[in-house]
């Protein structure tokens, strides 16, 4: 039940803060272009792709896709620039919301895990203390 709370806290946290960045950037998103950091965890922010780290690959190809979304919107001036802009703004921030979700469950997910091997060596070594006491 905590954790639900949690995370409808966050929910709840997260869509404030969408509405207000939005509203903000209808106001002032032609003053300046959507930047890679504002997205990216710092430390995947110059990632690579990476066969020892699915999360460094992950965030390198987001890179490389946001790149190619930020090059799409060059084209565009005036109102259709703040647009493109806008639009490559929300889509980054659902792609985080997402990011997050998955996160948080691979870190439940492996703390279970450490949990129940903790809990199987423990049972293990009584079974092994037993063992040797019957003999």
């Amino acid at each position: 039940m905590h954790i639900v709370e949690l995370r409808m806290k966050k929910y709840i946290l997260f869509a404030a803060f969408l509405l207000s960045t939005s509203m903000l950037m209808k106001a002032d998103a032609a003053a300046f272009a959507p930047e890679w950091t504002e997205f990216c965890p710092p430390r995947y922010c110059e990632s690579n792709e990476n066969v020892f780290s699915k999360d460094a690959t992950y965030w390198y190809k987001r890179r490389l896709q946001f790149n190619n979304a930020l090059a799409k919107c060059s084209v565009y001036q005036g109102k259709d620039l703040d647009a493109c802009y806008a639009e490559l703004r929300a889509a980054e921030a659902r792609k985080n919301q997402v990011w997050d979700v998955r996160y948080e469950e691979k870190m439940l997910q492996t703390q279970y895990n450490r949990q129940y091997e903790m809990e199987r060596m423990q049972y293990q070594g009584i079974n092994q203390i037993l063992e040797t006491i019957k003999k």
